[in-house]
């Protein structure tokens, strides 16, 4: 191919891209002779290109993503690799180089776009001039990767697969023999520590990279990581990237002892995700991660099985996955792909697990997931999309979700409108938090008891302590909250157990009761028993929290917390007697809280930085007195708009207290031990 003709390409992009995205035109016509080859078929084939193509250019399902693939400021993107690029910043400039790379490949393939090509090309040579592909060490000087070095890996792979003819042979062959040295055994390495843990020869970060510029202070002990990360969506990406590099090296090179020696750990380590997913397909570090860490097991299940390694694809219960994914969604009127986000969650899933599910179960659920419930849509959503399956969304009404994992999810249907209550409890987890028996409350399109969105992943910032049970909606006692770690180890699992100990669906409630006495003993000794129990008034709607400790001698005071979600300024709280309101702009939530301890209610932030501070306002009901088995009721009642309603209290002498809404008998909860008892209908 003439540099002329690339030039004259190069000066065009812009239109070209303005054609195939506006005219709709068959994408096989931006194509001639084998310029179109793919070199591995490592995703998929010669002939499946033209249905991609077509897919890719008119389906409007993925018109957001050509639009985001089309918009790249290739100008400033160039200007980054000839200028402004450090080849020791493994955080941020590696990754948006190897970005490029895969993303402009894949515009190529799609659409013919040369220039896209060109850029790839030329950011697959500005990766090719780091050093090290990752920031974290072994031994001192060999790199294992965890991320960046597996992204480079799947980038460089796909970068040869979907260019074709565009290289020559002498290039490729060239770029595939460094993504082995600095791809593919950096990969192998992490995993193989993971694997025999009393063979790493300690593992550190690299004080050369760029990494302690961008997060200072944030020294994370990692003698303990080949354990840690054994169970993390962290082993799943190098795992994933192994297995693409492998089999692309193979296919570039033939089979070797190495290339052997990379997919037989490559399978292993994905096989090992059969007991780190739960049996009913849930995963414990949540949506976010599960999308990360699922797409990643997809994609390796895919190339091994693709050229005859291994065929890995019952690791999961992906049907249940399923389950999972519906269950944790929470629709809102600012953000209709909103999640439960527990722990480090963030945001939701994309579609590109779902239409795998869909394409390879036949599973209409996971179809009407994809379709509409999905953040986004990316490349491999544009692959495994097969829009001939019949969607199947979910049956109206009310809905428990109930996972392995004993997260508990009830809703009354997926709109923002719905209800949706939520709570976290079980156990420890990678990326969770000090949140065990904390609530989430959405109703009316509007966030209105929360879990602060995604704290600081390092510990030495002050606004870690939104980590802590201090800083959930959750139940502190004297003050404290149940077990967290420091943090110098990074964001791995505590030590703190809650689980399920009662839950069922009635005709117009469901409830549950989860025991996190392990948690709080922990911290204090003295603790005998927490427990909280919820119950979810659908029709009202309205959420009963009962909250039982007992603490001996020495008794306790409790205090039920209840964060706002402010992240736009909108919030406004306020406080009355045994009384609060959290105000959004679409809706509020009416509180009120009764204790035969007396209770009182105050609105405060935490002693963080202001900034962050005033995102997270919170209200507490706490008890006025000290009781040695103190229950706490607390009643949430969600309303449409500026509308008001009363919540009533009538306690008797039979150890019980009613509730009444709108002066309708709403529930009775009976002070009758550890877990009370309680009758919905009864006031």
């Amino acid at each position: 191919m003439k540099s002329s003709r690339r030039d004259f390409l190069q000066q065009g992009t812009l239109a070209l891209s303005g054609l195939w995205m506006a005219s709709r035109m068959p994408v096989t016509q931006f194509f001639s002779g084998g310029s179109s080859a793919l070199r591995y078929g490592l995703f998929f084939d010669e002939a499946s290109l033209a249905t991609l193509r077509s897919r890719f250019v008119s389906d409007p399902l993925f018109e957001s993503y050509r639009a985001e693939l089309a918009g790249l400021d290739r100008a400033a993107e160039r200007k980054f690799n000839a200028e402004e690029v450090r080849y020791n910043d493994q955080l941020y400039d590696i990754a948006r180089v190897a970005g490029n790379i895969q993303n402009m490949a894949f515009l190529y393939a799609m659409t013919g776009d040369e220039d896209a090509a060109a850029l790839s090309v030329e950011s697959m040579r500005t990766l090719m001039m780091f050093p090290r592909w990752d920031y974290f060490l072994e031994g001192g000087d060999r790199v294992f990767g965890l991320q960046r070095a597996p992204a480079s890996t799947i980038a460089v792979a796909l970068g040869c697969d979907w260019l074709g003819d565009f290289v020559t042979d002498a290039d490729r062959q060239e770029w595939m023999t460094v993504m082995g040295e600095r791809g593919c055994e950096a990969c192998f390495l992490g995993l193989y520590g993971m694997r025999y843990k009393d063979r790493v020869e300690g593992w550190s970060m690299d004080r050369t990279s760029t990494y302690f510029e961008h997060r200072p202070g944030d020294i994370i002990d990692l003698s303990n990581w080949p354990t840690i990360l054994d169970r993390t969506n962290l082993k799943a990406v190098p795992a994933s990237a192994l297995a693409i590099g492998a089999v692309a090296y193979e296919r570039a090179f033939g089979s070797s002892e190495t290339s052997e020696r990379w997919i037989e750990q490559a399978e292993y380590s994905v096989g090992t995700f059969r007991d780190l997913y739960a049996v009913d397909g849930s995963y414990d570090e949540n949506i976010s991660y599960a999308n990360y860490t699922s797409e990643h097991l997809a994609q390796a299940a895919i190339v091994l099985e693709r050229f005859d390694h291994a065929n890995l694809f019952d690791i999961v219960n992906w049907p249940g996955f399923v389950d999972f994914m519906e269950g944790m969604t929470m629709p809102t009127n600012d953000d209709p792909y909103a999640i439960v986000n527990f722990g480090d969650a963030g945001g939701g899933m994309m579609s590109s697990v779902p239409f795998w599910i869909a394409d390879r179960f036949g599973d209409g659920r996971a179809q009407w997931f994809g379709k509409t419930m999905p953040r986004a849509h990316n490349m491999w959503s544009v692959m495994w999309y097969r829009p001939q399956i019949v969607e199947d969304a979910p049956p109206a009404g009310p809905r428990l979700y109930h996972s392995a994992l004993d997260w508990v999810v009830a809703r009354t249907g997926y709109t923002p409108d719905d209800l949706v209550v939520a709570m976290r409890s079980g156990g420890p987890a990678n990326h969770e938090h000090a949140d065990r028996n904390s609530i989430v409350v959405k109703c009316f399109g509007e966030q209105l008891v929360v879990d602060p969105y995604r704290p600081p992943y390092g510990y030495s910032d002050p606004s870690w302590m939104l980590r802590t049970t201090a800083g959930h909606s959750c139940l502190l006692i004297n003050g404290n909250g149940h077990q967290y770690h420091d943090g110098s180890e990074g964001t791995n699992a505590s030590l703190s157990v809650a689980r399920i100990v009662r839950i069922g669906e009635r005709d117009g409630y469901s409830y549950w009761s989860s025991d996190a006495t392990a948690a709080y003993r922990l911290v204090d000794e003295k603790i005998e028993s927490v427990v909280r129990t919820v119950v979810v008034l659908t029709d009202l709607p309205a959420v009963v929290v009962v909250d039982k400790v007992v603490r001996g001698d020495d008794g306790a005071v409790l205090a039920a917390r209840h964060y706002a979600f402010n992240d736009d300024g909108k919030a406004a709280l306020q406080t009355g007697i045994g009384t609060f309101v959290i105000s959004r702009p679409a809706a509020r939530l009416e509180g009120a809280a009764w204790s035969s301890q007396g209770v009182e209610c105050a609105s405060d932030v935490l002693p963080i930085p202001q900034e962050r501070a005033v995102m997270h306002p919170f209200v507490d009901a706490k008890t006025t007195s000290v009781g040695t088995a103190p229950m706490l009721v607390t009643v949430l009642v969600p309303r449409l708009g500026d509308a008001a309603g009363s919540i009533a209290f009538e306690s008797s002498g039979d150890a019980s207290v009613g509730v009444s809404i709108d002066g309708n008998a709403a529930v009775r909860i009976y002070d009758s031990g550890r877990i009370p008892e309680f009758r919905v209908g009864e006031g």
